[in-house]
């Protein structure tokens, strides 16, 4: 389905009256986020997406996926994202001999193998953000869920933006299959539980993203954010 067409760039008006010191929300505006194009928040059908008309990046999407079905998403991304964590990532066998390895297990031994930076950069693209990302937006739907404005609802939406960018889970799986594929050859590897709950997270956490994050911003604004 083609996107909807926006409003072309434009300067946000400004408020009748004598100047005031505090700045006006503008909820019937979205800003582009990759170039700050100004553009006039249109409504959108179900499967419509909105792109900038100068940088076409993504402005909005209306999604398949209700609120409270994003917040559903979220609850079981972060069970599935401890489960991953805490259960066998893959066992391999080799002579007889099993070993399951756990993730924070196989980063523990990134570490210890004279690699930090990696071991590092996974626990906060597999681990940190991605939980951050989840946890986020089960605080930020959740208060929408019984209509209220969470506390601290802008500094909540600026980290999940952070969160969002930096969650990669995705790069994990795949280096997951690439490192099964490879090591087949020289041992037996096979798949963990925590492999197949990284994997549904994965689509989790891709369903969730694809809704982005300008539909809650404007929630927040009808809700009384300034």
């Amino acid at each position: 389905m083609s996107a909807p067409s926006l409003h072309s760039p434009l300067t946000a008006p400004t408020p009748a009256g004598p100047p005031h010191p505090a700045l006006v929300a503008q909820p019937q505006l979205v800003l582009c986020d990759e170039c700050d194009a100004v553009h006039e928040r249109m409504p959108l059908e179900r499967g419509q997406v909105a792109r900038c008309q100068r940088c076409n990046a993504l402005l909005g999407r209306a999604h398949v996926v209700t609120p409270n079905g994003q917040l559903a998403f979220a609850l079981a991304g972060l069970i599935f994202l401890l489960i991953g964590n805490m259960v066998p990532l893959v066992t391999l066998e080799l002579r007889g001999i099993k070993l399951s390895v756990t993730l924070p297990h196989a980063i523990a031994l990134t570490w210890q193998l004279g690699q930090p930076l990696v071991a590092v950069l996974t626990v906060a693209t597999a681990i940190l953000f991605p939980f951050l990302l989840l946890a986020l937006r089960v605080y930020v739907l959740g208060f929408f869920a019984w209509d209220l404005l969470p506390p601290g609802f802008k500094w909540a939406m600026r980290a999940l933006r952070i969160a969002t960018y930096w969650s990669m889970v995705e790069v994990l799986m795949i280096s997951a299959m690439v490192a099964i594929v490879r090591s087949s050859g020289l041992a037996g590897v096979t798949p963990g539980l925590g492999f197949f709950a990284y994997a549904l997270l994965t689509l989790l956490l891709t369903s969730i993203t694809a809704a982005g994050l300008h539909t809650m911003w404007k929630r927040g604004s009808a809700l009384g954010a300034g």
